[in-house]
């Protein structure tokens, strides 16, 4: 859709990867150097003047570009903050909305929930003193209703549901509507990892009525390894007092005041601690540049045919077995090679130059991204598994 404006990576000076790894590290955006450049020549010529000139104000980068990712998550701007990272910001909201007594603490997450996730939910409940606070849902791959229903079944023993939008391993996307809607009406808040989900999939946190979601900026957004993240919480929520407060979560206009009373931010900047760094954001912005260039519902129906395409490709071959959902995802299609060595088949295409990832014990992710992915890669994909699907089965 966008193939130009972005640098595919290159297996060697000559050739470039069919990239099939945006659900992973997206792909450098063309502008990113010169963004950044212009980071590095305030930093250079202004030094920390940079942060209040009139020409790089980095003292509210992060509040500017709030407006330019509010539409790809249905918030507003003053309802999204743009700083630190997915983990760090899900411990401070945890440390916030997860309020646990002896009658409600658990908290209900998803089957192979991925690790980062597991270590900050645990971190909390035992902080608490509730070892056996986490419950998993049943399946991998659980239908809304049997979410819905396990929600039901804990009912008030639920302090809070944590989902993810799309599921790393499987690709799976949650009915984040209504499953939000079944942990409120049991008393529980609905806590989302958007991590694999913006950029993604259509969202629209506000009128969900999601509690409080993270997120990553350097899989669909493309912003680059270990981007600066975010966080949102819903503006009626955002007089919390219990909170973990820190320097940057100050109201701008008395952040340099120095007082000693936290002064906090009126909306989700309240949860921040650290300024972003100039450089990271200038990356972020430099995709965000190339969403607004973008009709959002004409982008999203590219990443359901890309997506409908490989999958397509995939069901044809009788020793592949694709586990995301038919009627539940974005760009990623998970599968399985029912063959003697998947390993092997999955080593053989990245010796031949497609570039799509193995996560233990036998699952391959590919996700073609409708912004720089082409339909003859997909092609290209599809052919080259037949042949090794055949060769090794």
């Amino acid at each position: 859709m966008y193939r130009s404006l972005f640098a595919i990576p290159r297996r060697s000076h000559e050739t470039e990867w069919v990239y099939f790894c945006g659900h992973s590290l997206g792909a450098q955006p063309k502008a990113v150097p010169s963004y950044v450049r212009r980071m590095l020549e305030a930093w250079a010529w202004e030094g920390v003047g940079a942060y209040f000139s009139e020409r790089s104000r980095w003292v509210d980068y992060a509040d500017r570009l709030r407006p330019k990712l509010a539409p790809l998550l249905g918030t507003s701007p003053e309802s999204i903050a743009i700083a630190h990272t997915l983990t760090t910001n899900m411990h401070l909201l945890l440390a916030s909305f997860y309020k646990p007594s002896s009658k409600r603490y658990h908290i209900l997450t998803e089957k192979h929930l991925f690790p980062t996730d597991r270590y900050a939910l645990e971190s909390w409940a035992a902080f608490h003193g509730y070892s056996d606070a986490i419950q998993e849902l049943s399946s991998l791959i659980p239908s809304t209703e049997e979410v819905i229903q396990t929600i039901e079944h804990w009912g008030e023993r639920l302090a809070g549901v944590w989902l993810s939008g799309v599921h790393y391993l499987t690709g799976q996307a949650m009915d984040i509507a209504r499953i939000t809607q079944a942990a409120h009406r049991v008393g529980a808040w609905a806590g989302w990892d958007l991590a694999h989900a913006v950029g993604n999939i259509p969202l629209a946190l506000e009128a969900w009525k999601v509690d409080f979601a993270v997120w990553c900026s350097y899989k669909y957004l493309n912003a680059g390894p270990g981007a600066v993240g975010g966080m949102y919480v819903r503006p009626d929520l955002w007089n919390e007092t219990r909170r973990l407060a820190g320097w940057w979560g100050n109201r701008l206009e008395t952040r340099f005041l120095m007082r000693p009373e936290f002064d906090p931010a009126p909306d989700t900047r309240a949860w921040m601690h650290s300024n972003p760094s100039p450089l990271s954001l200038a990356a972020l912005e430099a995709s965000l540049d190339i969403f607004a260039q973008v009709d959002l519902p004409t982008y999203f129906a590219a990443v359901q045919k890309m997506h409908y395409h490989l999958r397509q490709a995939l069901e044809a071959m009788p020793h592949v077995e694709v586990i995301t959902p038919p009627n539940a995802h974005g760009a990623q299609v998970s599968f399985r090679l029912r063959t003697e060595h998947p390993r092997s088949i999955f080593e053989t295409l990245l010796q031949k130059g497609f570039c799509v990832d193995w996560r233990e014990p036998d699952i391959i992710r590919a996700a073609p991204v409708a912004l720089y992915n082409l339909p003859e890669e997909i092609d290209a994909f599809a052919e080259a598994l037949a042949l090794y699907e055949s060769a090794y089965s």
